[in-house]
């Protein structure tokens, strides 16, 4: 793997350019091109404090990066370059819960219509790959500083933050580039770069294997845990212990173990609550929801303001290619992002959750949104045109789902029918409390994922874990007609392919190790 040729500081601080600033009192002390990592290191011991206003600015750009305007930095910005949701919007859309309307300016519409795949020499398909592995670079910077004689508690949170978020990339990164865990355990995934991987081993460093890659992500997630155990953070835009238990969550249920994910899942979501405030809309006075970090469901997002680059681009970011009533792409190119009219059938009339999509052709703001397309994710405000509603990475209400779904994977049937009664009486009261066991309970379960999560970066991931196939052609289809297809479980669009560049820079991959 090619090498990112930057200082520590340097990093931290262009990681962090959208967010803050990198804090400057011990910079002018000693120069960012003279400090090497042995001497952070030092200070590590030598002065603790010197050392944490050095490594809060690059934990904070951590969080930064995940919502970075222009990742690959090209000087003609893709309008599909916007960090970590303009993956998860790819996803969405290579499913079949979510439909694009229409093919106007382009953007996204050759990952709707599998058509883009197949080009592994296009910058698109470089775009997930550059993102999170320049991600795990930045975190393993962090992690590298950190030795067995660094005991200073104030310090060990930034080591623990770092491990989460180096996990985190390697869940997506597993997730994009292979199927999913069960059955595929020895299937080559992704290479692996830790902080103690060398020059030449990244040169020539081929796929690890899905386990291998999941042995990391567990093992960094449990340790990020116990290091975070007495930290309390000062915004959710910080990854805490709950949000750490969310990911190993994520990651037990990818690999089916019931017992752990539903332990994570209900561990994480304590204290939090599956609010129904984010589903009332009044479309023409207060905006819509979706678009707050305060709400209690919420337990991590990016907390967007007006000064945020990637909402002062205007129109490279999440609300302009998905909100169906904001200034952006959605609206002026009649690009509005639709439910699967399937799904939507599925949806009763009195479940609040009816409302987050149109049910029939209407005028909001003066834009006209036809029928299917969603209200879910909005503007911050009635009248104002800027996009800077907050970006959502973790609900609570996820994680009543996965303990629901774990239970059952455990035979716990009772445990997971009353959970989920728990959980869908809140969105809809008329709803009876299932008496289903096994495969059906599961399947009860998924489609409440399906309505609940929609559009926020999950349904591909969980066709790939629960083995299904992708269904676009059926009586009364509202998918497009050039991308009306249906695709079988475990296809190859269920795997991203390896971009040119790293076959490149990377001895340990050659063509032939490429996804076909």
């Amino acid at each position: 793997m090619k090498m990112f040729k930057y200082t520590i500081i340097a990093l931290a601080c262009a990681a962090s350019l959208t967010l803050y600033s990198c804090s400057s009192d011990f910079l002018d002390a000693e120069p960012t091109t003279s400090i090497t990592r042995e001497r952070l290191k030092e200070l590590a011991s030598q002065s603790p404090e010197a050392f944490l206003e050095v490594l809060e600015p690059q934990v904070t750009g951590l969080y930064a990066w995940l919502v970075q305007y222009n990742t690959l930095g090209r000087t003609q910005v893709l309008h599909t370059d916007f960090g970590h949701l303009s993956v998860m919007l790819t996803t969405d859309l290579m499913n079949e819960d979510m439909v694009q309307n229409t093919q106007n300016y382009g953007w996204f519409y050759d990952d709707y219509d599998f058509s883009l795949r197949p080009n592994y020499e296009s910058t698109y398909v470089y775009l997930p790959w550059n993102f999170y592995y320049k991600l795990i670079k930045s975190a393993n910077d962090i992690i590298y500083l950190f030795d067995e004689s660094v005991t200073d508690e104030r310090l060990l949170p930034l080591k623990g933050q770092a491990l989460a978020m180096r996990a985190f990339a390697y869940l997506y990164l597993v997730q994009l580039y292979q199927h999913t865990y069960v059955g595929h355990e020895t299937a080559p995934a992704v290479p692996i770069v830790t902080e103690k991987s060398t020059d030449a081993e990244m040169a020539n460093n081929p796929r690890a294997t899905v386990q291998e890659v999941y042995d990391l992500i567990i093992a960094d997630l449990k340790a990020a845990d116990d290091l975070l155990q007495s930290y309390t953070r000062t915004s959710k835009v910080a990854v805490d212990k709950q949000v750490v238990e969310g990911l190993l969550a994520r990651a037990y249920l990818n690999m089916e173990n019931g017992t752990e994910a539903a332990r994570y899942a209900r561990m994480a979501r304590d204290g939090y609550t599956p609010s129904i405030t984010q589903w009332n809309y009044d479309l023409v006075k207060n905006g819509t929801g979706f678009v707050n970090i305060a709400e209690p469901d919420w337990m991590w997002g990016a907390d967007i303001t007006n000064q945020t680059n990637i909402a002062k681009s205007g129109i490279v970011n999440p609300t302009s290619h998905i909100s169906s009533i904001s200034y952006g792409y959605a609206t002026a190119g009649n690009m509005q992002k639709m439910i699967d009219a399937d799904l939507y059938a599925k949806i009763p009339l009195s479940d609040i959750r009816y409302k987050a999509f149109a049910e029939a052709d209407i005028t909001v703001n003066g834009y006209k949104v036809p029928k299917y397309s969603n209200l879910k994710f909005g503007y911050y405000k009635a009248g104002v045109t800027d996009n800077f509603g907050d970006y959502v990475f973790m609900r609570a209400s996820e994680m009543y789902l996965i303990e629901a779904e774990a239970l059952t994977l455990s035979g716990q049937y009772a445990e997971a029918q009353n959970l989920l009664y728990d959980f869908v009486i809140t969105r809809y009261p008329k709803y009876v409390k299932s008496t289903s066991i096994g495969d059906a309970l599961r399947k009860e379960i998924y489609l409440q994922r399906r309505i609940e999560l929609w559009g926020e970066g999950f349904s591909y991931f969980d066709h790939k874990r629960l083995k299904l196939g992708i269904t676009r052609i059926y009586q009364g289809s509202n998918h497009r007609e050039n991308a009306k297809v249906n695709h079988l479980p475990e296809s190859n669009v269920f795997r991203f392919r390896i971009p040119r560049p790293e076959i490149t820079n990377n001895g340990g991959i050659s063509e032939g190790d490429n996804n076909p």
